[in-house]
Order: structure tokens, then sequence, then C-alpha cells
């Protein structure tokens, strides 16, 4: 019964599959209006709702090489919305909006007591960088709250 037991025990072991998260690992950079969603973030468990895709795995989603806990994806009049949501908001939202300002100079900004609005707009996409202030006794301290919003939209051509 012993020999049995390590028997199984390393059988187990050893033949236990490995799992390739390097290759799962999608970068949401690469999608374009004419991505099939699906295709592109095979292997990576979805929720479809109201025909709207959602991806909320951490380990498997990436943006300019930032970890990335919910990504959305959302067909609109003007094209294919992707709301996206950084693991890490406070840490991560420097490092994104410096990315897009590198890739796509810098953005039309609108700030008014509680938030900072960035768009980027180019012939294929609209990018909306969205964030909330702190507040403190009715006095906004202009630190950094969290996201309001971060959406990419994919134009129609």
């Amino acid at each position: 019964m012993k020999k049995l037991t390590i028997l199984f025990l390393l059988t187990s072991l050893f033949s236990y599959a490995q799992v390739d998260y390097k290759g799962l690992i999608k970068n949401i950079e690469d999608v374009t209006i004419k991505t099939d969603i699906k295709d592109h973030f095979k292997g990576i468990p979805f929720d479809l709702e109201y025909g709207d895709l959602e991806f909320n795995d951490e380990r498997f989603l990436r943006l300019y090489g930032v970890i990335i806990n919910k990504v959305k994806f959302s067909s609109g009049w003007s094209g294919t919305n992707i709301d996206i949501t950084p693991f890490d908001e406070k840490a991560d939202y420097n490092k994104i909006k410096n990315k897009l300002i590198e890739l796509y100079g810098v953005a039309e900004t609108n700030v008014t007591d509680s938030r900072i609005k960035h768009n980027w707009e180019t012939n294929d996409k609209l990018i909306t960088l969205t964030i909330n202030l702190e507040e403190e006794d009715e006095q906004t301290l202009g630190q950094f709250k969290d996201f309001e919003d971060f959406e990419i939209t994919l134009k129609q051509q």
C-alpha cells in the first residue's frame, strides 16, 4: 500500500500539465477594428453580456506592459469601445499616461476641480483617460483618487 501511494504521488507530480502562461498573455494595444476579439483572446475566460465581451484576469491582460485587471469590448455607432481597468490604478496612471504621450503626443486636457480628462485622437482611434481627484472638506487636493474612465474607441473606417 505504501509503494502504491508513493507511486501515485510521483506520477501525479511528474505528469501534471504545465500551463504556458507567457503564451496566454494578450496585449490590448494589438487589437484593431478588424481584430476577431474572441480569437485574439483565445484561452482566456470571458463573460458575454448583452453582446459585450468582458475579460477580467490580470494574469493575462496587458496594455503597454501595464497589468490590466479588466477589459470590456462593446460595439457602438462610432466603432468598437474598449473599457479598461488597470490592476493598480494609482501606480499605473502615470505609466499609462506617459506611454500614451510618447506614442500619440501631448493630449488635449480638460482640468476641473474634481477631475482631469485627457484625450488623444488619431485617424483610427480615440483614447480617453479620465481620473478623479482627492477631495477633503469640500476642497480638492489635486492628488489622484481613482480612474473614472479609461476608454479606447476603435473608429469605423
